[in-house]
């Protein structure tokens, strides 16, 4: 899965390159600030997720953007039952396609949305404690599929090559492990958030 999403990021990347000139195009790079939510009791705690993304102006306030992100490893607070203590983590990494209008209402200000869809493949890592001893452990399973996100956001420019973004994000991958264990046992990961950023124009 990660050598298929490299592909589809890099041909995306390089047909859009073929279609643009330099002063259409812009790259921009963000951190979102997230709570990852599985749907249950879970209770992770604060993680982050860097988007980079290539944008193609199609029309003078409509951008195509392909982008990759990826997250460090997120913490679900530890839980405790009558057999021990188990703390479950994420670590998610994709690639991404879709459209950003936009719409400029001063010289430096300018409100975006953007939304598409995205391909992932996230690892979810449960560790393991016992009473003392009684071995722990560490089990882990990998998963990939597609999902969708949603943007809406705000662009200040300092000059005329760069500008501050901040957006609030959400992420949703669908149906995580599905085809892989019990129907009960799946469900879908959102991370929504807001992300800080910063972007350069060609």
């Amino acid at each position: 899965m990660l050598n298929l999403l490299k592909f589809i990021f890099v041909i995306t990347c390089l047909l859009l390159s073929k279609m643009s000139y330099a002063e259409d195009m812009f790259v921009d790079t963000n951190i979102l600030y997230t709570i990852p939510d599985a749907g249950g009791s879970d209770d992770f705690h604060t993680g982050k997720i860097i988007h980079i993304n290539y944008n193609y102006y199609y029309l003078p306030w409509l951008a195509v953007t392909s982008g990759a992100f990826f997250s460090e490893e997120i913490f679900d607070e530890p839980r405790t039952d009558i057999v021990g203590t188990y703390q479950a983590s994420v670590k998610t990494y994709g690639v991404t396609i879709g459209l950003r209008p936009e719409y400029t209402f001063s010289k430096r200000n300018k409100i975006y949305g953007k939304a598409g869809i995205l391909l992932y493949d996230t690892k979810l890592n449960v560790q393991e404690f016992f009473e003392a001893g009684s071995p722990g452990g560490t089990s882990s399973d990998s998963t990939d599929g597609d999902g969708y996100f949603l943007a809406i956001g705000w662009a200040h420019s300092f000059t005329d090559k760069v500008s501050f973004q901040l957006e609030l994000n959400s992420q949703v991958q669908l149906d995580l492990f599905d085809g892989e264990t019990s129907a009960d046992n799946v469900f879908d990961l959102t991370n929504s958030g807001f992300s800080v950023g910063l972007a350069y124009a060609f």
